[in-house]
């Protein structure tokens, strides 16, 4: 089963100070606010689920011995996704890596994600 595309975008433009700002008001705790309106308060409920589900996936990928059980590799006509979880003194990172051949020369991407 090929990995389905990303259906959500960037939320925001915000950089440098301006991001800043907004990271203050979350460390703030500005959002909870927005508890006291029922219409907020079920997307606050709906992004803890979510965080809750990433926090999950990131176990699972953690638990994975790479050596033991190697992780899924997801290929289509022209795009082979490969996944990697090392762990250098208990750090633990998911190298995602993207081979595209739809063009005359392949093309590859990595990224590498740190677990925590």
């Amino acid at each position: 089963m090929a990995l389905a595309s990303k259906k959500n975008s960037a939320i925001h433009d915000k950089t440098g100070s301006d991001l800043a700002t907004i990271k203050t008001q979350f460390d703030n705790a500005k959002h909870l606010e927005l508890i006291d309106f029922p219409g907020e308060a079920a997307l606050i409920y709906q992004m803890e689920l979510m965080q809750q589900d990433i926090d999950e996936l990131r176990r699972y990928i953690v638990a994975l011995a790479p050596s033991e059980k190697p992780l899924p590799t997801i290929s289509t006509a022209s795009h082979t996704v490969d996944f990697t979880v090392t762990n250098s003194k208990g750090a633990y990172t998911l190298v995602t890596t993207v081979v595209d051949s739809s063009g005359s020369k392949a093309v590859t991407k990595t990224a590498s994600t740190t677990l925590r």
